[in-house]
């Protein structure tokens, strides 16, 4: 990310190089925070350097300091060694404790404290290092925790080294166990050799960014908060990776390599997807436990099992992972892709397979009638119920039917070609209310589907280039959509418990938005470009809920890059690269549905050169957008603003650890007092 930051700085933005950098694992998503101030514009900072010695005497001074200014934030920095023994150093409100190059908070040999620092009851706290080289906290082997934070919200640890502690490295309780943006966060931490890494209860969407977990004898990550994010981490030699006991977290580009067990996900896991997380040699053992929890698209070597009691869990495209179903079947999609067009026997359990060619035209000038490979799919469905058809499609073909390629039930499709839609109809009909809706393809209405590969075009013609409306489980994957009449990727009135995976696309040139999350749930767009659409490149709309967006690049669309609007709850946004958007790189906002745009996660998008890089607003007191949590968004060098956190009907948003270049001027933010805030003082 700060190669990428210097990029764009340079006026050198590539896309390649972007969609490169996401390609291999151990990936980094968290950027230093660098914002015009810590909580507030006109704050008043106090600054304390902590004499080294024993805890006490640095405790009395933030206390003495807090006492002068009840409502200052205090940078307390230390420089040398504090050393802890009965009475843990205690952190309040409104403070950032900063450790230098070389500093160490370490256990006394007789230490009887239950932590080295302890947050209790407080928020907008952070403790970071200085400089590259991380502060240590050492427990010295002695059975205490490294960070105990009961009860406060709002609190960031960044780039610290924590070992030896066997209580623990980090305890985290929060006060708020559902509202997003009472949120804190953990990141670039190295944690090793203690009794378990982190543990988090009592709390929603925390972060866990580009942490090292190694050699810990207990479980590195116990995550107990909804809507989580548990990305960029290294897990190696611990006796677990990660464990996860809430809903809609996402755990997703972490590396795992000789741990016991790499993940579990208990009886209260609801709706979580885990998605490209990779190992080098055995990650460990999944078990998966819960309800309605989708694995997808891991490159990760080991053997998953589901737990008894579970239901509706779904594996879809694992590399190297073996599922073992001998307790209990559970739900597993492995569908034939352009880029992995394997040959197992098996794609969904319980049905046979059968592979059926269909050769067309080799002229793009002169393409095949689609109606016989829509005949011909028919009839081998019809000959075949009881196995999945998996259709190698090649060359060019031309769709005359309003309809389009409509696949039954069991279908996989591999497009080597081009699908383009002539329907006789007048071009750019967007606001033509007579006719009738029209798509190239349209995704089975119930069981499994799967189109992947080759270019599906509109023609500007055909309203959409995918619809994927329908109560079934489909991946779309690798698929160039283009030119359509209205969006790319249509998705209105999808409905939950039934997954959609939209996994690296290329969405392009629609006269209307590239993909459309509309009115839907458990829909997941990863790593796709969406570039020059005529609205927005992806769009949460319309009461949409717990939906992803990750992953993906939205660039020089003619509204947002990514628009999360009218009444959409419970969404993610993260590690989005958006450019060159006429309006906003991310915008949240509520226009016509009455409602709240609420309770969504955006995190760590990369937003530069928009005309606007985060705006968050609302239309009506009864249209709002309030309490949204968004976190270590990058916003460099857009046109008018690179932040606008919120006007009068958008409020309690909550902006943690922001990067905006420039200060609170034009080409930096505007700061609504009705939102909060909260950056590190670090400007490493």
């Amino acid at each position: 990310m700060i190669l990428m930051k210097n990029l764009l700085r340079s006026g050198c933005y590539c896309v390649s190089l972007l969609i490169a950098s996401y390609g291999f694992a151990a990936e980094h998503f968290f950027t230093p925070p660098d914002a015009p101030f810590i909580i507030e514009p006109k704050e008043k900072i106090i600054a304390i350097k902590l004499s080294s010695g024993g805890a006490e005497g640095a405790q009395a001074q933030i206390d003495s300091a807090r006492k002068t200014a009840s409502n200052a934030v205090l940078v307390a920095r230390v420089s040398g060694k504090l050393v802890v023994g009965k009475n843990s150093l205690r952190l309040g409100s409104r403070t950032c404790l900063v450790m230098d190059e070389g500093a160490t908070i370490e256990a006394a040999a007789d230490a009887s404290a239950a932590s080295l620092l302890e947050i209790a009851g407080a928020e907008f706290v952070s403790v970071s290092s200085a400089a590259s080289e991380r502060g240590a906290l050492d427990g010295k082997g002695r059975q205490i925790i490294g960070i105990a934070v009961r009860g406060s919200g709002k609190v960031n640890i960044d780039n610290l080294s924590i070992r030896g502690c066997g209580a623990g490295a980090i305890a985290h309780t929060g006060r708020e166990a559902v509202l997003v943006n009472d949120a804190s966060s953990v990141t670039r931490c190295l944690i090793r050799d203690c009794g378990d890494g982190l543990v988090v209860t009592s709390t929603a969407a925390f972060m866990c960014l580009d942490n090292e977990f190694h050699n810990n004898r207990g479980v590195a990550v116990t995550m107990t908060s909804q809507r989580s994010v548990i990305a960029g981490n290294d897990f190696i030699g611990n006796k677990a990776g990660v464990v996860s006991a809430r809903d809609h977290g996402v755990v997703a580009r972490n590396f795992f390599d000789g741990n016991e067990r790499a993940i579990k996900l208990e009886a209260a896991s609801i709706g979580n997807l885990v998605t490209r997380n990779r190992s080098r040699g055995a990650a460990g053992a999944l078990l998966v436990g819960g309800k309605g929890n989708q694995i997808f698209d891991n490159d990760l070597m080991g053997v998953a099992s589901q737990d008894s009691g579970s239901a509706n869990n779904l594996f879809v495209n694992n590399a190297r992972l073996k599922v073992d179903s001998s307790s209990q079947m559970p739900g597993i999609f492995n569908p034939p892709t352009f880029s992995n067009p394997h040959s197992n026997n098996v794609i969904v359990p319980g049905l046979g397979r059968f592979d059926l060619v269909i050769l067309g035209s080799t002229n793009k000038f002169q393409p095949a009638d689609l109606s016989p490979v829509c005949e011909g799919l028919a009839k081998a469905r019809a000959e075949h119920p009881n196995d999945v058809i998996v259709l190698k499609l090649q060359g060019f073909y031309l769709s005359r039917k309003p309809e389009g390629f409509v696949l039954p039930p069991n279908t996989c499709v591999i497009l080597d070609g081009v699908i383009r839609a002539e329907l006789g109809i007048a071009a750019d009909p967007i606001y033509v209310k007579t006719n009738p809706i029209t798509q190239v393809v349209r995704m089975s209405p119930s069981g499994y589907s799967s189109f992947s590969g080759g270019t599906l075009d509109g023609g500007r013609q055909a309203f959409h280039g995918i619809v994927a409306t329908n109560k079934s489980i489909a991946v779309i994957d690798g698929v160039d959509v283009r030119a359509c009449a209205r969006d790319g990727i249509y998705t209105k009135g999808r409905g939950e418990g039934f997954p959609l995976f939209i996994n690296g696309c290329s969405v392009s040139a629609n006269i209307g938005r590239g993909i459309w999350l509309h009115v839907a749930g458990d829909v997941h767009a990863i790593g796709n470009v969406c570039a020059g659409n005529n609205m927005d490149g992806i769009d949460v709309d319309a009461e949409a809920r717990d939906c992803t967006v990750l992953f993906n690049v939205s660039a020089g669309n003619r509204r947002h890059g990514v628009f999360v609007e009218e009444a959409t709850t419970n969404n993610v946004v993260f590690a989005n690269q958006l450019s060159g958007n006429f309006r906003s790189g991310v915008h949240v906002w509520n226009e016509a549905v009455e409602g709240n745009t609420g309770q969504n996660v955006i995190a760590a998008n990369l937003c530069s050169r928009n005309v606007k890089g985060v705006s968050v607003g609302g239309r009506a007191a009864d249209k709002t957008a309030n309490g949204n949590f968004l976190f270590n968004n990058v916003c460099l060098n857009n046109r008018d603003f690179n932040l606008v956190s919120g006007n009068s009907r958008a409020t309690n948003n909550y902006f943690s650890q922001m990067v905006i270049d420039g200060g609170a001027e034009k080409s930096g933010g505007v700061f609504s007092k009705t939102n909060s805030f909260f950056s590190g003082p670090a400007r490493q």
